[in-house]
Order: C-alpha cells, then structure tokens, then sequence
C-alpha cells in the first residue's frame, strides 16, 4: 500500500502546474448550460424563491431531477441569493480545482514508492486535462461537476481506502448519481477484504446521507425512485455501444489507454505487481464497467460523453504513474524532453473533437456547425445564442439573478395558465404557468407510459399525452380526480378510461398528504404502467420491463 505521509501533500511538478492554468482557462471558455439544468433550477426557486416547496408545479409532488446532492446544494447557494450563472462557473473552476488535486494525489498513489520523488509528467491529467468532453462537463448546470470529483475521489479512495474523508466522501455518491450507489457497494467489498476492516466511515456516511434522503423521498414524493427512473429506465443496447464509441473515438481514448497498458507490461519485466500498484489499478476499472454498463443498457444518452464522464475518467487515471517508473533512471536532459513530448502530446489530444461538430469549439462559435450524430448531439447544441440558453453579456437584469426569479413571478402573477412544454428554459422562464413537460421529464403519468424512445429519454409520441393531459388539467385543475371527472363529462379520451386505476394510483404518490406510513406504503407499490395504443401516440408501445 502506497505511504500516505510521502503522498498526502505532494508538490506539484510543472506539468500539473501547467495543466491546471490551462484546464482552468478551458473550463470557462467551455462553461455552458444544458436545457436540463433549467429543471433543477425551477425546482430550487420554487423552494428558495417563491415559497411553493421542492416541486416543479405547486402542489404536484414529483421528483423530476437525477441529482439529490446537486439540488441540495443549489438551494444552499440559491438562498445566498446567488446568480445562477455565476454558480455554475465558479462551481465549475472549483470543481476542477479539487479534481485536479486528486489527479495528483492518484499519480503519486499509482507510482513505484522509489522513484516518488522523481518528475510527474502524469500522462492521464495532461490527457484530462485538454479532453474536451472532460473539460465541458465542468460547467452545464447539471450535477457533472460533481460526477467527475468523484471519480477523482474513487481513484484515491481505492489507493487510501481507511481515510475517513474518503469515505465519507464515497458514502454520499449515490446522491450525485443513482447509479454510483454500484461502485460504493463494490467497493466497500473490496476495500473491507483488502484492509480487514469494515469501513465504517462510509458505511455510516452512506446510511446518514441517502438513507436520510430516500426517507425524505418516501415522505415528500411517495416514491423510491425520481420521476426520471421511471422515464429512461429501458433495454436499448445497440444505441448505449454507439453511445459508448461516441465516447471513445474522437478522443484517441483506445490509443492512449492501449499505450499505458504496454508501458506496464514493459515495467512487469522489472517489478512485482504490488510495486505496480496491479490490484488497485484492477479495482479502479472493475469500479468503472458497472457504470458503463448500465450506461450502454440503457442506451447512452441524447447528449455527448455525459454519462460516461465517470467510467471515462476512472479508467483514465488507472494509468498514473507509468510514466514516471520507466523515466526514473534518466537524465535531466532526458526528463525536460520527456515533458516536452507530454505536453505536445497534450496539444495534440486537445484538437480532438466530437463527431458532432466540424470545428473544433475553440476556432468558432461551435453552435454554427453543430449535426446530429447516431441520435446524439454535443454541448455545442445547447452553448450556441442561437438558443438562449446561456444569459446574453452586458444584461442590466441577469435572466438566472435571484432578483429577476422574484420580478418574473410578481409581473406574471399567481396561478397562470396551464402549457406543454419540452424545453426546459421555457417553462423556467414563467414561473407562475402551469407546466406539463411533453417529453415526461417532470409528469409523473407520461414518465409510465412505456412507448418507442426516439432518442435516448426522448419519446416524441408523448407530446400528443401531454396535450391531452393539458386539456384535463385546464378545465379541472391539477388534483386528484381531475382524469376522472373529464371521463364523467365526456372531455376525457380513451388511454384514460383504459389506463383509470393506474391513474388514480399514480394520482395517490403525486398529491399525497406527507403522512409518512401512507407514503411508505405507496412508496413499495409496484410500479404503476399507462398503457396506450400506437394510433393515440403515433409511436409503437414497448413491452414491459
């Protein structure tokens, strides 16, 4: 095991010094916002701003975000009032501060204890650090930044697995991310048979932190799962292996990982496995195919590199400190050339693009030359003006200003009209309108209604629901009964006859009284499924999970 007192403050080489400028400078040149962060951002105001509680219509209780710990910490930092463009650039530098510091640690962590004191060229931060896909996801509002400081903190907690903070650090991941509850469950295995010890640490972090908030779930929403499980849990794995090489290809990932695995089984020729840190290499890639796997299962996402940005990075710096072993004996002429040839290798890997763009972003405004590869698009979509999303330069009122959330809700006034929506910015920007999100993401009854997906969490077919459920809700109001009562006047149509107990138990978890034993019981109830034909939707029903 790697000694902590050589690794805990390592002083960082040039290079990482370097990478840190230059990946500080990238983030903001590259922040954005996906149309997505807009939800957790309606959410959050309605809580801090207006007053109407963690939801996304008043009254409605449904948990439309995949982040809890990202929506907890926006309304801590919303209540200070907080823009929320400068929280999503200066969490994005922080974020990639912290990152990079635990790239370090895991480079000092994975190089031979004799040669520790020789110069980092730390070949997977270098290669992080100008990876476009890396460097984009530090910003886009969504909870990415914090994906990406967890596989930093995987990496170290694997190589220091009795560090506390670690721990607690791994206790909450599957707030950031559901699925990261299968990496913290592999690896309190692995790291209780390494070290013969439980690791209470995390254990307790885990059970305080999502033991505390699936209780909070179970009261507020009656629900074990968000309302997103529900919309893209599905077996789609044809598109999940496009999604997978979308990741992969543009970046000479394969290359660059294929590289790393010769240098060690050069240095294998040399050293024990134990000096090569073998065992905690292989656990840091056995934490990262979970993740990827279940990514693929489902079909990726409609978004570049997004949902892989965990398994991605892991991987990545399961490579650290090669480098370094097999340029320990050289000089220092050697050495200057050595990180001469990283660096250049840097410049090279960062012209790397996505398909999806003809450009590189940094040579125009991407958005301008931006299409559409195997069903999915890159950030460039969402960053372009062309579509709003990002708060024009030079604006007297900030859109995403506390100041302009409280103008917005006084000038339209209380109960607004009722709209389908399938951008997020758009409903945002009418906090006092009624919201029926037609691709499902916040409604509760479309999220159940299992038909083609058009792209990965994108159901085309459910815009003609949304807007029968629209026309429901206009005239009898959000509450429950409202199906029923269009059903008794003749206004409803035939998906809601067929599909009324369904309806009403899903109607039962959405406007429940936060009696606790009531929501745990309707929190353990199955799943409840709408069931339509392809003439309402115009979209082939899929079978049951």
């Amino acid at each position: 095991m790697p000694r902590t007192s050589d690794r805990a403050h390592p002083r960082p080489s040039l290079t990482e010094i370097i990478c840190l400028a230059v990946g500080g400078w990238l983030v903001w040149t590259y922040s954005w916002l996906m149309d997505d962060a807009y939800v957790y951002f309606r959410y959050v105001d309605n809580l801090v701003v207006h007053g109407e509680g963690l939801v996304w219509n008043p009254g409605e209780y449904v948990e439309g975000f995949s982040s809890p710990l990202w929506a907890l910490l926006l309304v801590a930092l919303r209540s200070l009032r907080l823009d929320y463009w400068v929280v999503v650039r200066a969490f994005g530098l922080l974020s990639f501060a912290t990152f990079w510091w635990l790239a370090v640690l895991a480079n000092r962590g994975l190089t031979v204890d004799r040669v520790r004191r020789a110069t980092a060229y730390n070949l997977p931060l270098i290669y992080l650090t100008v990876c476009y896909g890396v460097l984009s996801y530090f910003t886009s509002g969504l909870e990415s930044p914090l994906v990406l400081v967890m596989a930093g903190v995987y990496a170290c907690a694997v190589l220091w697995p009795r560090s506390t903070v670690l721990q607690v650090l791994l206790g909450v991941s599957p707030l950031v991310r559901p699925e990261l509850a299968v990496p913290l469950v592999l690896w309190l295995l692995l790291a209780g048979v390494r070290t013969k010890r439980i690791p209470m640490a995390a254990i307790v972090s885990a059970v305080v932190s999502v033991g505390g908030y699936v209780t909070f779930r179970i009261w507020y929403y009656a629900d074990l799962f968000p309302n997103t499980f529900h919309l893209k849990d599905e077996l789609w794995i044809a598109q999940g292996v496009k999604y997978l090489w979308d990741t992969l290809g543009p970046y000479w990932t394969i290359p660059f990982l294929v590289g790393l695995a010769a240098l060690y089984l050069a240095l294998r020729r040399r050293l024990s496995p134990g000096a090569l840190r073998r065992n905690e290499r292989i656990t840091m890639v056995l934490l990262a195919l979970p993740v990827a796997a279940y990514v693929t299962k489902v079909g990726g996402a409609a978004i570049h590199f997004k949902d892989l940005a965990f398994p991605f990075t892991l991987l990545v710096l399961s490579g650290g400190g090669l480098l370094e072993t097999v340029g320990a004996g050289w000089g220092r002429r050697a050495r200057m050339w050595a990180i001469v040839g990283s660096l250049v290798l840097g410049l090279t890997l960062g012209a790397a693009r996505p398909r999806q763009l003809l450009r590189h972003p940094l040579l125009t405004s991407a958005g301008f030359w931006h299409h559409t590869v195997a069903l999915i698009n890159d950030a460039a979509l969402h960053r372009s003006p062309s579509k709003g999303l990002i708060p024009g330069r030079g604006a007297g009122l900030h859109m995403l200003s506390y100041d302009a959330a409280q103008l917005r809700y006084r000038s339209q006034g209380e109960g607004g009209p009722t709209r389908t929506e399938n951008w997020c910015f758009d409903a945002y920007v009418r906090p006092s309108h009624r919201i029926i999100h037609s691709r499902g993401l916040t409604e509760p009854f479309l999220a159940r209604t299992p038909i083609h997906t058009d792209r990965p969490a994108h159901r085309f077919g459910l815009e003609l629901l949304a807007e029968d459920i629209r026309r429901v809700r206009t005239a009898y109001g959000f509450r429950a009964g409202a199906f029923e009562s269009a059903l008794e006047d003749g206004r409803g149509k035939e998906w809601m006859r067929r599909n009324l107990e369904s309806i009403r138990r899903i109607e039962e978890r959405v406007y429940n009284r936060h009696g606790f034993m009531r929501s745990l019981k309707l929190a353990f109830r199955p799943p409840e499924v709408i069931w339509v034909e392809e003439s309402e939707t115009g979209r082939t029903p899929r079978s049951p999970r």
